[in-house]
């Protein structure tokens, strides 16, 4: 007989209608099954309410207002001691509630994060954190580095969840909610950090705007870390090192769109933050062809 995890899976879901049933079956077909899968429709105009109730979730529905305040509808409904995240396109490895469970127990942590496959199209690429060290526990201070937890990876106390507020529903964070809440999860207890791959990110191919647009998020966010952190040298020097390298990551991008300009803009505003050899390397490379 198939054990149950005491596990809410929260799956927000807009138009998702030809995702849900691969979402949906990796989770009847966990080592440890989950007790209750949640998914909120966020506003969809095709099936995805009806092919979710037919495979047998609880539905919530909204109008559409994001995946921030989706997850915070479903985290609101659940009752499990635990609330996994799962985006409707991505989907779980077997074992992916059951380590994930077995982790917090053991550690007594609040949240834990794992590794992730890159999926694009009908292809596996690779681990989303193959080609950089993540330590066993990721503190707040790691974070301010970079962010190597993917939301589909996270499982944390439902508890700890509702005790920070959740998601963060302002429209500014769109894209980059999931990222303020690791923060803020983090500033109370690191967050524990598994190697495994034991989910699987479908990766979309984004536009320049919403690039900018998730710069313009991590803008606000750091905005709030250094409100929250005064005068503290170690956390500014943090902060800017992280604006700058958003801005050269962007940067990259505009090149490679021909947009030079505007790439040389976000590249004067990132050395203007932390001087690296890297921005300088990039402002060569607007002066070249691609």
């Amino acid at each position: 007989m198939t054990r149950t995890a005491p596990v809410a899976v929260v799956i927000p879901a807009h138009n998702a209608a030809q995702y849900l049933p691969l979402a949906l079956d990796s989770l009847r077909q966990q080592t440890t099954v989950p007790a209750e899968v949640i998914v909120v429709d966020d506003g969809s105009r095709d099936d995805t309410a009806a092919v979710a109730e037919r495979l047998g979730a609880t539905v919530l529905r909204q109008d559409q207002a994001g995946p921030g305040a989706a997850r915070n509808r479903g985290l609101r409904r659940a009752t499990a001691e635990f609330v996994a995240f799962l985006d409707a396109d991505d989907w779980f490895a077997l074992s992916k509630l059951e380590r994930s469970v077995a982790t917090l127990q053991r550690l007594g942590a609040r949240c834990v994060a794992t590794d992730a496959w890159l999926v694009r199209g009908d292809r596996v690429e690779h681990r989303k954190n193959e080609r950089r060290f993540v330590p066993e526990v990721v503190t707040m201070e790691r974070l301010l580095r970079g962010n190597p937890i993917i939301c589909s990876t996270v499982m944390c106390r439902r508890t700890e969840l509702l005790e920070v507020g959740g998601f963060d529903e302002a429209p500014d964070l769109l894209a980059s909610e999931d990222y303020d809440l690791w923060l803020r999860l983090a500033a109370r207890e690191p967050i524990a950090y598994l190697a495994e791959p034991l989910s699987f990110y479908r990766v979309h191919q984004g536009s320049l705007s919403a690039n900018t647009r998730f710069l313009r998020g991590v803008d606000r966010i750091l905005d709030k870390v250094v409100a929250q952190h005064p005068g503290e040298a170690h956390f500014l020097e943090l902060v800017q090192r992280r604006r700058a390298e958003l801005r050269l990551d962007v940067a990259y991008d505009r090149l490679r769109a021909g947009a030079r300009q505007e790439a040389r803009t976000l590249i004067d505003e990132a050395q203007h933050q932390a001087r690296t050899w890297k921005g300088y390397r990039m402002w060569l490379r607007t002066l070249l062809p691609f």
